[in-house]
């Protein structure tokens, strides 16, 4: 039974606004839980993010052999939006809960934040490594893949805004930032509206194009399908994620210790402002990847987006506490962050078609998975860089008004390192070939097919 092309659109980009109302409370508000609820000390919540990476570098895997060996009727992918949609909802809420029950006993407390924060991350695995690798069997059209990724990028920019714009107002609103419980109140709301999103996705969409052999595959032969250019892919992918994530990690803390009230708005009103600023760029970001995709190119528009990026973060550390150039710097960033965003899930099921046709192998789910892991571990690596540069200027967080070196050091987290991040992308990109290579290994592939049919 066939699906609209809209309702598949519609499909694939709500499982994604699903994850964006639940992971971006995890990036941006997990820490300021652990350090201003529980009051536990940079150095343990270190530990717990970079610990769990060890365990995510297993369940990524698994997770992707997992999906390469799926043989459900409707599918390899989509079932896990089902599978997955109530235990991500509700180890979300745990996550912001259960070490509050245990806050008398540190030794506990710490054992239940680990302990939910993994199985969250574990429950994201299981949703969002299908949702990486299931865009190749969407569609085999190159622009109805960009058509895809704008609508997926899009309502997970939604997604993202609901929670930026509307978690700290209901955080307050359930008792502070202080609180105990008034995260997991905020987390228990979006954590619904994500049940809905993915029991929409899973009745939505359809994994039409079938791959080249129909096979279980093993991951010592998902493994050979690995290039260089993949390599490359997710070492770039890798480096990006680091700085944007470094900048989602810092929000808090550059606009509450180096920002403050301005004029009449308090911190509160000026994170909102920015919050839509930040929605509204990323998603008209995303609208324009059919238009740059078809003039320009995957590969020199996301350099050129770079470079825009570049200068925005260069405004953050001139602006100071002035709310225009701080909007202004605020757009030029996540325009194309947007983009950005959007073309890296394109460009991963080109480099994952490019492995296919080269190796004879198609090994989605653990090639979304290895990319999902190092994504998973730039949004780790990225409070304990944050948190150890503020530990490096002096950051204190039982004061409210930080030393001048504090604040400087929550500035070059938040601009200076993302600034490194980009610069360094913008060089491997110049390195990228397989968006060449690709349209003539997929001509020689249907010469063959059409060889064969005879």
């Amino acid at each position: 039974m066939g699906i609209s092309k809209m309702r598949q659109r519609l499909g694939y980009g709500a499982a994604d606004m699903a994850s964006n109302l639940i992971w971006p409370m995890i990036c941006t508000y997990l820490t300021v839980y652990y350090t201003d609820a529980l009051l536990l000390d940079t150095a343990a919540v270190s530990i717990i993010t970079l610990a769990s990476k060890f365990i995510d570098a297993i369940t990524d895997v698994l997770m992707g052999i997992i999906v390469d060996k799926t043989k459900f009727k409707s599918g390899k992918c989509r079932p896990y939006f089902l599978i997955g949609a109530i235990p991500l909802a509700l180890f979300a809420v745990l996550t912001f809960s259960l070490p509050s029950m245990v806050s008398n006993n540190k030794v506990l407390m710490i054992t239940m934040a680990f302990i939910t924060f993994n199985m969250v991350s574990t429950c994201y695995t299981v949703v969002n490594t299908p949702l990486s690798a299931i865009l190749p069997s969407l569609s085999s059209d190159p622009g109805e893949r960009n058509v895809l990724v704008t609508y997926r990028m899009v309502m997970a920019a939604i997604g993202s805004f609901c929670v930026t714009f509307f978690a700290l107002p209901l955080i307050n609103h359930f008792g502070g930032k202080t609180d105990l419980y008034s995260y997991a109140w905020a987390a228990g709301i979006f954590s619904i509206g994500a049940v809905i999103l993915l029991v929409f996705s899973y009745f939505n969409t359809r994994e039409v194009v079938k791959p080249i052999k129909e096979e279980k595959i093993k991951l010592k032969d998902g493994l050979k399908a690995i290039n260089g250019q993949y390599i490359l892919f997710v070492i770039t992918m890798f480096i990006y994620l680091l700085g944007f994530a470094i900048k989602q990690a810092g929000v808090f803390y550059f606009y509450n210790y180096t920002i403050g009230d301005i004029g009449n708005m308090t911190v509160e009103h000026i994170v909102s402002i920015q919050a839509l600023v930040t929605s509204l760029s990323m998603v008209a970001g995303q609208l324009t990847i059919p238009f740059f995709c078809k003039f320009m190119g995957k590969k020199s528009s996301s350099i050129m987006m770079n470079v825009v990026a570049l200068i925005g973060n260069v405004i953050f550390f001139f602006c100071g506490a002035n709310l225009v150039w701080l909007c202004i710097g605020t757009a030029l960033v996540w325009f194309p962050l947007g983009y950005l965003m959007g073309m890296r899930f394109s460009l991963l099921a080109d480099v994952v078609e490019y492995c296919e046709l080269k190796s004879g192998i198609r090994a989605a789910g653990i090639l979304s998975s290895l990319d999902s892991f190092l994504a998973k571990l730039a949004f780790g690596l990225n409070v304990t860089i944050m948190l150890a540069i503020m530990e490096i200027g002096g950051y204190n967080a039982k004061q409210d008004i930080q030393t001048e070196s504090a604040q400087l050091f929550i500035k070059i987290g938040f601009v200076g390192v993302p600034m490194l991040c980009i610069v360094l992308t913008i060089i491997l990109f110049f390195f990228f070939k397989f968006d060449k290579e690709l349209p003539k290994l997929k001509e020689e592939r249907e010469a063959q097919l059409a060889a064969e049919s005879k």
